[in-house]
């Protein structure tokens, strides 16, 4: 049984060997070299068409980035002057950003010296949704600050709890007012269809 195996192995090898010039590889995709040339009804994308796809982000857009599960990452300067950026839990409640973080926190420390900020949000399900936003901290403050902590335990977690909390860490809310935002939204096959590695 064994030799009757090999000897079909041995036949369908000398099979598959044949002529490479004359065999091609069988793929879903054409795999060539050259541009695709258009047909006279069709049009290639070309990359300096990407701005077509492109929209800043309406006030409802920004909002939503806060509203769904999405990470911040908040950067403040130390007291050095040297950037420091933490990925932090945030929401957004009428125009201002509040992120919650304990009263100890680097963070809170370089607020308390330099009211300055910087934050970067992108969306999970689409990274081609995004937003920076330059602004200045407004307001430190403990109040409200553990019931904060628990609403944004219940978007980002699942649960109204947060288990990680030190019971010597007093929570604080920072209150963020922006003063620059710049936003873009790209529809995620849009960006897929305009790249081509001939527009270089």
């Amino acid at each position: 049984m064994s030799i009757i195996l090999l000897d079909s192995f041995l036949i369908l090898c000398y099979m598959q060997k044949g002529d490479k010039k004359d065999r091609k590889m069988a793929t879903s995709v054409e795999i060539v070299d050259v541009p695709p040339r258009a047909a006279d009804n069709e049009t290639i994308l070309k990359t300096s068409n990407l701005s077509a796809g492109a929209t800043t982000l309406s006030k409802e857009e920004l909002h939503h980035l806060f509203q769904i599960r999405n990470l911040v990452f908040l950067g403040t300067l130390s007291k050095d002057g040297s950037p420091h950026v933490t990925p932090v839990w945030a929401e957004m409640v009428d125009d201002l950003i509040l992120i919650n973080t304990f009263e100890s926190s680097a963070k809170n420390k370089h607020i308390t010296n330099d009211k300055r900020i910087a934050l970067s949000v992108v969306e999970q399900d689409n990274p081609y949704n995004m937003v920076s936003i330059k602004g200045r901290v407004i307001e430190q403050t403990a109040e409200g600050a553990d019931e904060h902590l628990k609403r944004l335990a219940k978007k980002y977690l699942g649960i109204g709890r947060y288990y990680y909390r030190k019971p010597d860490h007093g929570r604080m809310i920072l209150k963020i007012k922006p003063e620059k935002i710049m936003g873009l939204s790209i529809h995620p096959a849009f960006y897929f269809l305009a790249y081509s590695p001939w527009n270089k």
